[in-house]
């Protein structure tokens, strides 16, 4: 063993950081760019792809890494060390650049659904999202860093967590056939 299982997650954690900071982007500059949202879901879902081959490209240089708890925690590091990437640069937009931006979201969402056609339907909603950006009481930018930091975390543990049984399960049954020469 060369590498110890956390330098093969923090060298995966740049370009994981990197595609994360992409989906923060597409929110993040949404209001100023108003196509961009649609990609976020297209980032989503390529998301466990990106994830998975740096599993997998860890399991196949170092075998013995190839078992399900080298994997899962190779997965939640990558997702650890890439939400910090994207947290920083998040927080920076968020308190450096664009300080407003939440109460803005809001703002924008409230003028998007009172327009719309079915606005009675979302009266409850809308009072609400009403009360809070009257009354200042919105989270501000590093608490919605935080919070979207440990979401992305956790789902990104879960999500190495399934990865980790896919990839893991599908070797130790190549082991076994192996073993008694099938």
């Amino acid at each position: 063993m060369t590498k110890s299982v956390y330098k093969y997650a923090a060298e995966a954690g740049l370009p994981v950081g990197v595609y994360l900071t992409a989906m923060s982007a597409c929110l993040l500059l949404s209001l100023r760019i108003e196509s961009l949202p649609i990609f976020m879901p297209l980032l989503a879902l390529g998301f466990p792809f990106l994830l998975a081959y740096y599993m997998r490209r860890m399991a196949r240089q170092e075998p013995a890494y190839s078992k399900f708890s080298a994997l899962w925690l190779c997965g939640i590091y990558s997702v650890i060390f890439g939400t910090l990437i994207c947290s920083l640069f998040s927080g920076i937009y968020l308190t450096v650049i664009d300080p407003g931006f939440i109460h803005s979201y809001i703002a924008n969402a409230l003028v998007e659904i009172e327009s719309s056609p079915a606005a009675g339907e979302y009266a409850a909603t809308t009072d609400m999202m009403r009360r809070a950006l009257d009354g200042r009481m919105l989270p501000g930018g590093m608490q919605f860093v935080a919070s979207m930091g440990w979401l992305t975390c956790f789902a990104g543990s879960m999500l190495s967590l399934v990865l980790a049984l896919m990839l893991g399960g599908r070797r130790r049954v190549d082991e076994k056939r192996n073993v008694f020469g099938r």
